[in-house]
C-alpha cells in the first residue's frame, strides 16, 4: 500500500480514538447530561431553611416524693416546626468541605402519659426551641473521584452545642391536689451532634458566578432538655424537673454561595 493512502488511514483511526477519548473524559462531567460545574473552589457562605420534627426520647422526672415515690417515665411525641440557619466555610473542591455555623428551631409542643405502673402524673402542656452552634464537614464522594458535575450528592456530620429552651411545662395527676401543676421553663445546653446526606445542584450554568442549591436531610441530636422546678401551686418541688432528650429529623433546602 501506498504510504499516500495509509496516512488518511491513519489519521482516520487517530481521530476516532481522540474522539471516544474526550466522549469518556467528559462523560462523568456532564452527569444527567447538566454539563461541568463552575469552580467553587475557597470560602462560601451558606443558608438553610426548612422543617423539623422533633422525636423526644427518655422523658421522665423525680417527683417531689421521691425515692418514696417513684421514678416516673413518660411517653412524650412533639410536632413539626420550622428551621434555619446560616454558615460559613470553605470548599477544597476535593470532594471535602467543611463550614461553621448556627441554626434554630421554632417553638415545638411536648405532651405525654405516664408509662409507668400506677396513678402518676402525665404532662399535658410544654414546649421547646433550640438553638445550636455546629461545626460541619461535607464529604461528596463523586467529587472525590474527579466527576466536575453539576449535581453532587454527598454526606455530611456536624457537632457543636446546643441551648435547649423549655417553656413552662404542666403535669396533671387526678389523684393528687392540686390535680394540676404549671411549672417554669429552664434552659440547658448540651453537646450536640448531626448526621445526614443529601444533593447539591448548581443552578448557574458553567462558567458564571456558581449559586448551589442543596436538599438534604439531617438527624440531629441537641442533647438533654430540662424544664424548672418552681411551681404555679403548693410549695413541694420535683427533685428532677421533667427532663428528655431532645433528637429531631430535619429535612432543608440550602443555598450556598462560593
Amino acid at each position: 500500500m501506498k504510504l499516500t493512502a495509509v496516512i488518511p488511514c491513519v489519521l482516520a483511526v487517530a481521530a476516532g480514538v481522540g474522539q471516544a477519548n474526550v466522549a469518556i473524559a467528559q462523560g462523568p462531567d456532564s452527569m444527567l447530561g447538566l454539563g461541568s460545574a463552575s469552580v467553587t473552589y475557597g470560602p462560601y457562605v451558606r443558608g438553610e431553611f426548612g422543617a423539623a420534627r422533633m422525636s423526644p426520647s427518655g422523658g421522665y422526672w423525680l417527683p417531689p416524693g421521691f425515692p418514696v415515690d417513684p421514678r416516673v417515665d413518660f411517653d412524650l411525641s412533639g410536632h413539626s416546626t420550622g428551621f434555619g440557619g446560616i454558615g460559613i466555610g470553605y470548599d477544597w473542591m476535593n470532594g471535602f468541605r467543611a463550614d461553621i455555623g448556627v441554626l434554630a428551631t421554632g417553638s415545638i409542643s411536648v405532651t405525654g402519659p405516664h408509662t409507668t405502673p400506677g396513678a402518676h402524673a402525665d404532662i399535658t402542656a410544654g414546649s421547646l426551641s433550640t438553638t445550636a452552634a455546629m461545626a460541619n464537614v461535607f464529604y461528596a464522594p463523586l467529587e472525590q473521584q474527579g466527576v466536575n458535575s453539576r449535581v453532587q450528592p454527598f454526606l455530611t456530620a456536624g457537632i457543636g452545642l446546643a441551648s435547649n429552651d423549655m417553656g413552662a411545662w404542666t403535669r396533671t395527676n387526678t389523684a393528687t391536689t392540686p390535680v394540676v401543676r404549671t411549672f417554669s421553663g429552664a434552659t440547658h445546653t448540651d453537646v450536640a451532634f448531626s448526621l445526614g446526606f443529601g444533593v447539591a445542584y448548581q443552578m448557574t450554568a458553567p462558567g458564571t458566578r456558581p449559586v448551589i442549591l442543596e436538599l438534604a436531610y439531617h438527624y440531629y441530636d441537641f442533647g438533654s432538655a430540662e424544664g424548672g422546678s418552681v411551681a404555679d401551686k403548693g410549695a413541694s418541688t420535683p427533685v428532677q424537673p421533667l427532663t428528655f432528650r431532645n433528637r429531631s429529623s430535619v429535612v432543608s433546602l440550602s443555598v450556598r454561595i462560593p
